[in-house]
């Protein structure tokens, strides 16, 4: 089917939406030169009937949804302490999660799969299996199974609800299926505050460092944001038998190159579904500025979208499963999101256009570094030289700067 295969204005961001909704599965994400997923059409099985392009944010011209700065705007915490050093936030998510299961719901979320060192979505239908959804995952998830599988279940099972975590542009996609399949009243889509996520090269390079310091090949757990000394000053946590990484934001290559927020996927660059408008029934993440600055343990962060989002943190709070913090304005919590759009989009061309040609990482960040303005080179080595210092330290100083906005 060449529509969904045409050019447009924006390229795929792996959503799955199309394939979760495609009635003759012709459709599937596979890794790109860069190993992004994107969508691919199998056109021995493609019926031409057009719901993929109906789900596919590429083919509209304008993002429907409500307006963050116009919702309500909660910090929240959860009241186990547990659940707090688990979580990459104030635990939300999580509290979320059990809500839903108590309900007699079920839940889909991203899982880090340490067979494959890949993150897909799972459903979750006990309690005991929200630990792997716990903590942020920086890399793209595989949700086509996982999505079509639930949007599948909603259609024959009247009686079954689900509450769906992902990103801006799974959650959109997700929506919009759920909507011509007449089965969104039964989802809770709760999307997360986003950066953009990287090609998996990137995380294979930090693999490599990880099992040659705990001279392991595979892993027994990989949590992304460890808070291992403080919120703001967070680390990757590998665990491999007896044996721990802990690699610090500082001084880790991944962190490096995730957050000069070059090498990440075409979509990311030129995302649109990652700012104001939603069409999720919350959006989550980390509490991130002045307001909450002084705080080493974490805030999560809720806009209320709709009015099943909103009846779902009331009830959250009434239940006592997470404490109220005082918010700030919906713009001054959005200042210090990464809401806007990236600068660097020839040193992205450059760089991706050599991981796509097969040249290896350190050539690809060496080449868009060199495009870098000066200012910029002396911040990246001042925050290498940050490593030396002690955690408490850094801790302190991330504090400090995460007062700001994050860009």
């Amino acid at each position: 089917m060449e529509n969904i295969q045409r050019q447009t204005d924006f390229p795929c961001s792996g959503c799955a939406a199309c394939a979760a909704i495609c009635p003759r599965g012709a459709i599937r994400l596979e890794p790109d030169d860069s190993g992004l997923l994107t969508a691919r059409v199998n056109e021995t099985l493609c019926i031409d009937c057009g719901l993929c392009i109906n789900v596919c944010d590429r083919f509209s011209d304008e993002i429907r949804g409500r307006d963050l700065r116009e919702s309500p705007l909660y910090a929240v915490q959860s009241t186990d302490a547990v659940t707090i050093k688990n979580c990459s936030s104030g635990g939300l998510a999580h509290e979320l999660a059990v809500w839903t299961l108590r309900r007699g719901g079920k839940v889909v979320g991203a899982v880090y799969d340490t067979q494959t060192d890949r993150v897909r979505h799972e459903t979750v239908c006990s309690e005991a299996g929200i630990a792997a959804l716990d903590g942020s995952k920086y890399l793209q998830s595989d949700p086509q199974e996982a999505f079509g599988k639930a949007i599948a279940e909603a259609k024959r099972d009247p009686s079954v609800s689900f509450t769906v975590f992902g990103t801006p542009c799974q959650i959109a996609g997700l929506a919009k299926a759920c909507e011509i399949t007449k089965v969104r009243g039964r989802f809770i889509l709760v999307e997360i505050f986003c950066h953009g996520v990287p090609p998996y090269g990137i995380w294979e390079n930090q693999l490599e460092r990880m099992r040659k310091k705990l001279k392991a090949d595979r892993f027994d757990s990989v949590r992304f944001r460890y808070k291992k000394d403080d919120w703001h000053s967070y680390c990757i946590r590998a665990d491999a038998g007896n044996k721990t990484f802990y690699g610090s934001r500082e001084r880790e290559p991944f962190w490096h190159i995730y957050f000069e927020n070059v090498l990440l996927g075409d979509a990311c660059m030129t995302c649109r579904l990652r700012k104001e408008i939603s069409s999720a029934d919350l959006r989550i993440g980390d509490y991130w500025g002045r307001r909450y600055q002084n705080r080493s343990d974490g805030v999560s962060a809720a806009f209320a979208l709709t009015d099943t989002g909103r009846a779902a943190m009331e009830e959250l709070l009434r239940s006592g499963a997470v404490t109220a913090l005082d918010p700030s304005s919906p713009e001054e919590m959005l200042r210090a999101q990464n809401m806007a759009g990236y600068a660097n989009e020839a040193a992205h061309r450059r760089a991706m256009e050599l991981i796509k040609n097969g040249a290896p990482l350190k050539k690809a960040v060496r080449a868009y570094r060199r495009m870098e303005p000066a200012k910029r080179r002396l911040k990246r080595a001042m925050l290498r030289l940050s490593y030396l210092l002690p955690g408490g330290v850094r801790a302190r100083l991330k504090r400090a700067r995460s007062a700001g906005p994050r860009v």
